[in-house]
């Protein structure tokens, strides 16, 4: 029976110090997340709604921004692929992918949309409103092809290929299995493909690892999530119906539910926190992820750093990113949740066609 190997928190530290060697490319929706922090202290007489009084705001990258700006936060040398609009928000989001050390050539502005922005109206520590400007509808063909042709480009020149969809109409037109071909050829072996999918996870078929959420992959499969047994059939599903590729199940609190490409499954739980923003986590955890696969960690450990990552930024208010030693000291944290879950529950590695050991 495959058995995940052993853990090792040097080996883990150099999967971090290697990430900031990689080279990856980014493609995916592009969103402006914007905030405007403020004191409640009255109740408007127009109507029974809190006055929030603005005191300071704050813009930073959302969706594959987000995730690109985590990759170059991490050390690696990053391009970012997507479509914003000819507007405001549009350059303000270009001039936050330039601001994050991230290479822009590869945002296309378009006429035909405008840039997702998710407006966020917050005080006293809590979410009082949230604003969305977005077309949803897929982006024009010119548009997407152009995305397409520059991120194929780009794939000489790199270790990892991320896709990062956000259901906000660029992989209905961008066609991502192209993009996954043409990393498969790209050099040697292929270049790896991992993709978060929102809805149409089918898009993503033949990528190296998908990383739906829990619900997600529920509704793609209709299977059940719990017990362990069960999560493993679940994955083993989405492996077949997916292409054959390493697939990963974040689960929020719980962590993540994996298994690898020799059909070994593990469960990878985190520690309880106190969470103070979720947003933004699962484009961290995304991040890791990714890099730690392409710096030569197995799957169960890059799941340990990216829950490690994860861990880093849910304590942090609005979108959020993680830096190496931020990730260097939160991963012993990461291994002992992991261990105390094994110490508790057993070995929670299955290997192909077992069951629990």
């Amino acid at each position: 029976m495959s058995r995940v190997r052993s853990l090792d928190r040097t080996v883990l530290e150099q999967v971090v110090e290697r990430m900031a060697g990689l080279r990856a490319v980014v493609v995916g929706d592009l969103l402006l997340d914007d905030y405007r922090f403020g004191e409640v202290d009255r109740v408007s007489p127009e109507a029974p709604v809190p006055i929030v009084r603005a005191l300071r705001t704050h813009q930073a990258l959302g969706g594959a921004g987000n995730v690109a700006r985590n990759v170059a936060c991490l050390g690696a040398h990053c391009t970012l692929h997507g479509v914003v609009g000819e507007d405001p928000e549009g350059e303000v989001l270009q001039a936050l992918v330039e601001a994050a050390g991230i290479d822009p050539s590869g945002v296309v502005r378009s006429g035909e949309r405008p840039t997702a922005h998710k407006l966020r109206i917050v005080a006293r520590g809590q979410q009082m409103l949230r604003v969305d400007r977005e077309d949803t509808t897929p982006v024009d063909e010119a548009a997407a092809l152009s995305v397409r042709e520059q991120a194929c480009a780009a794939l000489a020149d790199s270790d990892v290929v991320l896709l990062v969809d956000y259901d906000k109409g660029l992989f209905a037109s961008l066609e991502p299995r192209r993009l996954i071909e043409a990393a498969r050829s790209a050099r040697a072996g292929g270049l790896p493909v991992v993709a978060d999918p929102k809805r149409a996870l089918a898009r993503f078929r033949g990528a190296s690892l998908l990383k739906p959420n829990l619900s997600e992959a529920l509704r793609f499969v209709k299977g059940r999530g719990e017990p362990a047994e069960a999560r493993r059939s679940l994955c083993e599903k989405l492996r077949d119906e997916l292409g054959g590729g390493e697939i990963v199940v974040t689960r929020g609190r719980a962590g993540m539910s994996a298994l690898d490409r020799s059909g070994c499954f593990v469960d990878v739980p985190t520690r309880p926190l106190e969470v103070y923003d979720v947003q933004g986590a699962g484009d961290t955890s995304m991040a890791a992820l990714a890099l730690g696969r392409a710096a030569g960690a197995s799957l169960q450990e890059a799941c340990i750093v990216a829950n490690a990552a994860a861990a880093v930024v849910v304590e942090k208010v609005g979108t959020a990113a993680v830096e190496p030693d931020e990730l260097l000291g939160r991963l012993p944290q990461a291994i002992a949740a992991y261990e105390r879950a094994v110490g508790q529950g057993g070995d929670r590695s299955v290997g192909p066609g077992q069951g629990e050991s």
